[in-house]
This record gives C-alpha cells, structure tokens and sequence, in this order.
C-alpha cells in the first residue's frame, strides 16, 4: 500500500511518538488525522506543521478507552477526510510504581492503564477494521514496547497491558486477514516527554544518560513506515531497542 493519498489516523498523535509518526505520515501525502484526549494545544500544532508543509491534517479529540467516543471520532474522521486506510494504535500511559510494591497498584490505576493501552486499541481496531475489509484494503499499526517481552518496565500494568496488545496484534491479524494487515512495533526507551511525565527525575535521567541504549524516534518510525507499506507481513511484532533486550 502507498501512503500517499491514504487517510492515517494515529492516536495519541500529539505528542513523544505520536507527533513523530503523524509527521511522517503527512511528509508521505498522508491526510492524517491526528487523536488526542488532553493534549488538544499539541496536536493542532501537529496539524499546522503538517498543513505548512502542503498537507492535510485533522486534530480529533476521543478518549479511545470509551466506545461511543472513539465512533463519533471515526465517524468524523471519515466526513472530513474520508475512510481511514491505516490506523496506527499509539495512545498510551502508564504510572510509575516499583514492581514489589503491589499495594500501590489500585484497582482504578489497573483499570485505566488496561482501558486506554488495550481496550482502546481494540475499540479503535474494531472501529475502522470492517470498513477496511469492506474496501479490500487496510493496515494497524499496535504501538507496544520491549518490555512486553523482559517484564521490565514502569509498572506491572503497564507491562502486562503491552503484552496483551502482542496478543491482540496476532488475533486482529488473524481475524482480519487476508485483506487487512495487522503488526506491531515494540521500542526499547526512547528520548521523549514521555519519560518526564511518567518517571521519577532521577530515572529519567540516568536513562537520558544512556545508561541503557535509547531508540532513535527516527528508527521506529522508520519501521512502522514500512509495515504500513508492506502487504505481506502480518501478525509480525518489529522490536526496536538497539538490542536492549540482549544486553
């Protein structure tokens, strides 16, 4: 599939990652519509970057943990920018708590983190997959991590949610083949916000210092590019961590 013309919609698309992979998209010829839930000033700065560069985009406000939210944001979408031909599942978020102290993981805390990093990306999924079937095309993108695979990580369910999103990976592209192709990309740490917002000063430092090798945004973007241009590969998880998980 060529991305050039395509509709990309990339939630959490605002912000770390996300901003990333929407530019990239819009540098393709993508029109891209860019998800956020709070992030609203960031994303529209993502929209007007990609609108100086000779794009089209769209900032759409959904919490993809909530079903009715996620439609009327398809549904929009579609309206303003026609059927989407790739969603890229990337919103998620995480709190710090030491794996020891399970006392400290609320019933609350396990809920969200698991609504918004799983159920959001099947709510998404299931939003826009028949459509694509329906048009003989179409390609997700789940955003997961290394740590699905060393559970290591900011917390248990933030590790235990991105495992899930594996397993959902391979369902989705199961249920959806052969017409829509479903993979995963799974970074190692990378240099984003996203360690400010979600780590202790310290931690995020001492990663920041290299401490354990950091992926370069450009590389996992680089590799979620090619699997949404790829017809062929499916159920596939791409680890992108500079060889992390061997050290």
């Amino acid at each position: 599939m060529k991305i050039n013309g395509r509709v990309v919609l990339v939630t959490g698309g605002g912000t770390g990652l996300g901003r990333e992979i929407a530019l990239a998209m819009g540098r393709s010829g993508a029109r891209v519509a860019v998800n956020y839930s709070r992030s609203r000033d960031a994303a529209e700065q993502v929209v007007d970057e990609i609108d100086r560069d000779g794009g089209r985009a769209l900032a759409v406000r959904a919490d993809v943990a909530d079903g009715a939210a996620v439609a009327a944001m398809v549904a929009t979408v579609e309206r303003v920018l026609g059927p989407v031909d790739v969603l890229v599942n990337n919103a998620g978020i995480t709190s710090y708590i030491p794996f020891p102290d399970l006392d400290a993981i609320t019933e609350e805390e396990w809920r969200r983190i698991m609504d918004v990093n799983l159920t959001g990306a099947f709510l998404c999924s299931r939003a826009v997959g028949p459509g694509m079937v329906a048009r003989g095309a179409g390609k997700i993108v789940n955003v997961a991590t290394n740590s699905a695979f060393t559970s290591t990580g900011s917390s248990i369910p933030y590790v235990v949610s991105k495992a899930a999103l594996v397993s959902l990976t391979t369902c989705l592209a199961r249920a959806l083949a052969p017409v829509v192709q479903v993979n995963a990309v799974a970074p190692g740490w990378m240099a984003t916000d996203w360690l400010d917002r979600y780590l202790p000063p310290d931690r995020a430092a001492e990663i920041r210092s290299g401490a354990v090798p950091l992926a370069p945004l450009e590389d996992v973007v680089s590799a979620l590019m090619g699997l949404t241009t790829n017809d062929s590969i499916t159920g596939h998880v791409a680890v992108v961590d500079r060889g992390e998980m061997l050290v």
